[in-house]
């Protein structure tokens, strides 16, 4: 189940990246209807994915967002 969750929230970004050529990132926002989760779980699996370098935070001009690492 996990591995579908990573699976589209990985299409959600690739999606944006090739859209932008990558210079626009993702909110935290855009993966809760797939998560569905309270806003700490999601952190949570949104930070483990990080770890393992499958996606790549950086701080936008409002927020913290979400890339493909490059």
């Amino acid at each position: 189940m996990e591995e579908e969750k990573e699976r589209q929230i990985l299409e959600i970004i690739k999606i944006k990246f090739d859209k932008t050529g990558g210079h626009n990132g993702n909110s935290f926002n855009d993966f809760d209807h797939i998560l569905n989760v309270d806003i700490n779980e999601r952190n949570d699996f949104l930070e483990r994915m990080a770890k393992e370098k499958k996606i790549k935070f950086y701080m936008g001009p409002n927020t913290r967002m979400i890339t493909l690492p490059k």
